[in-house]
């Protein structure tokens, strides 16, 4: 089989497998191969004569993905994991477990997505659970099977038909400016939020209405945590004068701070993949972010029924020692007045 130049084979550790291989292809547009299935399905076909009915991959942490390739004739094979890190576009962190024992025990499996220039250098590192595992697997084969894929998925990266898709507009760096707020503070679980959020706003919309002191804009919220299975955040309605405190109603004021914005067009069952895009930005370009961040509803259900018409606008707060990095070609920069969710 014909191995190009770049593509590499070495064993760092008794563990591990390090497997190197360059592409010409835009960095984001090979990290969409590797986890997007309609591409996958494309080159990561296995042997001669085999296909890939099942190719399931939930893109978040501790989301699962599963392979399944079959071929008439022979057993299928079949195998998973769940996702451990996930930076896009630069990283991946995932277990790998085979249903059948083609190698004892589970491996850890570490991509990197490395741009240089027009080069793209993926770096898969496999972590075994001992030598004995790393060593048998080395022996079914795998070499070939990952040189013949990747032959493969360069072909794929060259066709006309596969392009890099963005799900957020290009990112600002901005400074926003003090804003009055109507808040609600929330502390819910995960499966709470749907009816947290109406039940909230509706009550901030009646009060701040009452008061005829807003709302001033768009709504927005304030994460305050990032736990994946609790929300810690506040349901904020901009206002033009403090609010007088109401049930769980306070008043806030947002002080000015230097931010990254981003919007986001769509549904909003696909915001996460649409932050991790902006915080992988974020992280690319030299900046730090802070602690918390911001969602503010533009356009939403209320305003149109077509979930293509919704914008939301991610805002990301940054650290003040990370604020002066190289900004990328396209990038804009410079403080923009207006609502610090807007």
């Amino acid at each position: 089989m014909f191995y190009p130049d770049s593509f590499e084979v070495s064993t760092p550790s008794d563990h591990e497998i390090q497997i190197r291989r360059d592409f010409q292809a835009p960095r984001q547009l090979v990290f969409d191969a590797f986890t997007k299935p309609e591409l996958v399905r494309r080159w990561l076909l296995g042997p001669p004569g085999w296909t890939m009915p099942v190719c399931n991959i939930d893109l978040r942490v501790r989301g699962a993905y599963r392979y399944v390739w079959a071929k008439a004739g022979e057993k299928e094979m079949a195998l998973g994991g769940m996702f451990r890190e996930i930076a896009v576009p630069i990283r991946l962190v995932a277990t790998e477990k085979f249903d059948e024992s083609w190698y004892p025990g589970e491996a850890l499996n570490t991509t990197t997505f490395e741009e240089q220039g027009d080069v793209t250098k993926v770096t898969i590192t496999m972590l075994y659970e001992s030598k004995e595992a790393r060593d048998t697997a080395r022996r079914s084969g795998m070499e070939r099977g990952i040189a013949a894929s990747y032959t493969r998925l360069e072909e794929v990266l060259l066709s006309d038909d596969v392009t890099t898709t963005h799900l957020i507009g290009t990112p600002q760096i901005t400074e926003t400016t003090a804003q009055l707020a109507a808040v609600i503070h929330l502390s819910i679980s995960r499966s709470e939020i749907r009816s947290a959020i109406g039940s909230g706003l509706s009550e901030l919309m009646a009060a701040v209405k009452a008061q005829g002191i807003g709302p001033a804009g768009s709504w927005f919220t304030h994460h305050l945590s990032m736990d994946p299975a609790t929300f810690d955040f506040e349901i904020c309605v901009p206002v033009t004068a403090p609010v007088a405190p109401v049930g769980r109603l306070k008043s806030k004021t947002f002080e000015a701070v230097p931010v990254a914005r981003a919007t986001y067009c769509g549904d909003y069952v696909r915001l996460g993949e649409a932050w991790r895009e902006f915080k992988a930005w974020i992280a690319a370009n030299g900046y730090a972010a802070g602690p918390d961040l911001y969602e503010c509803y533009r356009v939403g259900p209320e305003s149109s029924p077509n979930p293509a018409d919704w914008r939301t606008e991610l805002t990301q707060p940054l650290l003040a020692e990370h604020q002066t990095p190289c900004i990328s070609p396209g990038v804009q920069a410079g403080p923009t007045p207006g609502l610090l969710s807007v």
